[in-house]
């Protein structure tokens, strides 16, 4: 107990600083992007998968962009672990002064230890080792691969989740001066009546020695469809805000498939035909907002936990 004491106090002395990064954009639907401690915590294999786009369908003159998350996750040794990983593939269409386009991809692995301190209540700590390519702006197409570490820590008592996590730390600059934020996120299940379900829920990042707070409702009715609003304070590729409209429809208790977009469409750029892809460039045709499609897929472990709903 006192060293989750000493992990809880060390999350939130830091004040931390840093560039959104794009894994962590995605966390409606990868919550172990923002914090590993969730890995395992479902009692299910869980496999997700993120295909985001803008736009939907190429458009003469436009900038396109096209990314690829993946997350893996299980419980193992009865439940009394999580392990999983994380990869992804972006290709950001914001343009370096030099021109060109930024790309990022990444691989994380994942454990998590879980305690039990209570009836109805579980509390998982959580790490996570990636490799991780960031692009240098104002050089154009030159990039750089570095370690990071990440760990966090997870509350859950029946439905309430508190979450605490800083999923990315350098390697390079242990000293904690290196600018990567901290979250801390919290969400609860109302019962709406007649089999219907309401989950609230809020995220906030600490970052520049400032705090954006992100807010979420996702309404579920039946268990058949979910209907979900995402106020996303703390943005996307550049910082700006995002507002998620969202539908996930399961498709039995094993997969279930979603769909997203962003109807600010702020962290869009296009250029006009024949002008430089620089970030000084004034002229842009349209904006096109970010497409989000979504997989899972669950496989029973024989726990009997594939039988509950999951939201």
């Amino acid at each position: 107990m006192r060293l989750i004491l000493l992990g809880v106090f060390c999350l939130s002395w830091v004040c931390l600083k840093a560039q959104q990064e794009s894994l962590r954009m995605v966390y409606p639907f990868i919550p172990l992007s923002i914090n590993p401690a969730d890995a395992g915590g479902k009692g299910v294999a869980s496999v997700t998968g993120i295909f985001r786009r803008k736009p939907l369908f190429q458009q003469t003159g436009g900038a396109t962009s096209s990314q690829q998350y993946f997350s893996f996750d299980m419980p193992i040794r009865q439940e009394k672990w999580g392990i999983g990983f994380l990869a992804y593939n972006t290709d950001q269409s914001y343009g370096p002064l030099g021109g060109g386009v930024a790309a990022n991809l990444g691989l994380a692995g994942l454990v998590a230890k879980r305690f039990v301190i209570g009836k109805g209540q579980g509390l998982q700590l959580g790490l996570n080792l990636g490799l991780n390519q960031y692009p240098i702006l104002g050089r154009n197409g030159t990039s750089e691969f570095g370690g990071s570490i990440g760990f966090g820590i997870s509350y859950q008592y029946d439905r309430l989740e508190l979450g605490l996590s800083r999923p990315t730390q350098s390697l390079r600059d242990l000293g904690w001066s290196n600018p990567n934020p901290i979250y801390a996120k919290i969400a609860y299940q109302l019962d709406a009546g007649k089999g219907n379900l309401l989950k609230l829920g809020a995220l906030a990042r600490q970052q520049y020695e400032e705090t954006r707070v992100d807010l979420q409702a996702v309404f579920w009715w039946q268990e058949k469809v979910g209907l979900g609003i995402w106020w996303q304070n703390t943005g996307s590729e550049f910082s700006n805000e995002a507002l998620l409209g969202s539908v996930e429809v399961p498709l039995g208790r094993n997969f279930r498939v979603g769909y997203a977009y962003d109807f600010l469409g702020r962290n869009s750029v296009y250029y006009a035909p024949g002008t430089n892809n620089t970030v000084t460039s004034t002229t842009q045709t349209a904006v096109s907002a970010y497409h989000q499609i979504f997989m899972r897929y669950e496989i029973d472990l024989g726990n009997g936990k594939i039988a509950n709903f999951r939201p």
